[in-house]
């Protein structure tokens, strides 16, 4: 009897030692989680003069249903999304809060500004004021291909160790902050974009952009939108809108133009010459375009063979200070000078 006892007794053991062993290992790599990205995103953020801790990993995946990203917060506010294939960091925020804030939740992320919920198979955006119309696929698909993280790491590390990168890398903004004004239903992205372009005009260059009696936002809205600038403005519709403005209100000395590319020497030379740049995304999973206002720019030249250039918006949700790389989601541009 006492045999049968401790036999049941060492199976037991046995059986608990098996599962301790099991958990620990599960255990250990949800401590280390994205260790990687981790170091890798306070060291670029070190590079900027800024010393953030790195807090509430949240996975991010793409369009197709692969991990992509990870979502940090910054224990002291703002938030950085890194790339787990390659590192790229392709957003930051030094102020706002994440737009991903519930671990529970399965995100999906199609680049910059473009932030959705995957619901039982069903995609919806989130982000702009707490809409959840079900998503749209847009044409472009922010997908990017792995590199060997641990030498990218590593080379930032050693360079880290060797030269003062605030002394490369380089930045500017506009003399002034724009308005924070938030893109809706009735007047989405692209009279918004318009509207914040135009009051800083009237505030900082010229008080004729816009009639004194329109200066409000309530006021400035309606009278752009649908007379200028409609609802899901294409870029033709964006340029003749702001030249139309300019025209109506006799600033004969101030030309709207507009590319289908995004010309960064350009933006420097506009953000320099304190003026605001529109520039559109074709990621978003709403609109299929968005048009958010360029009120800076910051481009880090190393450890990068070519140099990294982001420019710094306002998201058209509230926020300025959004810092996004330039890549292939971000398509076209309009401005005034």
């Amino acid at each position: 009897m006492r045999t049968k006892e401790m036999r049941i007794v060492t199976l037991t053991l046995i059986a608990m030692f098996v599962v301790i062993m099991a958990v620990v290992p599960v255990a250990m790599g949800q401590e280390n989680e994205f260790s990687t990205e981790k170091e890798y995103g306070e060291l670029f953020l070190k590079n900027m003069g800024q010393s953030k801790k790195l807090i509430n990993p949240i996975p991010l995946n793409n369009i197709n249903g692969d991990l992509e990203a990870v979502s940090f917060s910054m224990k002291d506010g703002g938030y950085i999304i890194i790339n787990v294939n390659d590192l790229s960091v392709p957003e930051f925020s030094l102020e706002s809060n994440s737009p991903f804030s519930d671990s529970t939740r399965t995100y999906v992320y199609n680049g910059p500004l473009a932030y959705m919920e995957d619901k039982q198979g069903k995609l919806f955006q989130i982000g702009i004021g707490d809409r959840s119309d079900e998503a749209v696929i847009p044409e472009y698909i922010y997908a990017v291909e792995s590199v060997d993280k641990d030498k990218k790491l590593a080379d930032l590390k050693t360079l880290d160790s060797r030269v003062s990168v605030l002394s490369v890398n380089y930045g500017s903004s506009l003399d002034y902050s724009l308005k924070e004004w938030i893109a809706t239903t009735t007047y989405n992205c692209g009279p918004t974009a318009a509207a914040i372009t135009l009051d800083y005009f009237d505030d900082h260059h010229n008080n004729a952009f816009i009639p004194s009696q329109y200066e409000s936002q309530s006021a400035l809205f309606p009278f752009l939108t649908p007379d200028y600038i409609p609802n899901d403005a294409i870029l033709p519709q964006m340029e003749q809108g702001l030249f139309d403005i300019l025209f109506d209100h006799g600033l004969n000395s101030y030309d709207a133009e507009s590319k289908d590319y995004v010309d960064y020497n350009k933006i420097i030379s506009l953000i320099n010459s304190d003026k605001p740049v529109i520039v559109g995304l074709d990621n978003h999973p709403t609109y299929g375009y968005h048009w958010v206002v360029t009120h800076g720019y910051y481009v880090e030249t190393v450890p990068w063979v070519t140099p990294h250039y982001y420019i710094i918006v306002n998201d058209g949700a509230g926020n300025n200070n959004v810092y996004i790389l330039v890549d292939g989601y971000v398509d076209d541009m309009v401005y005034i000078e």
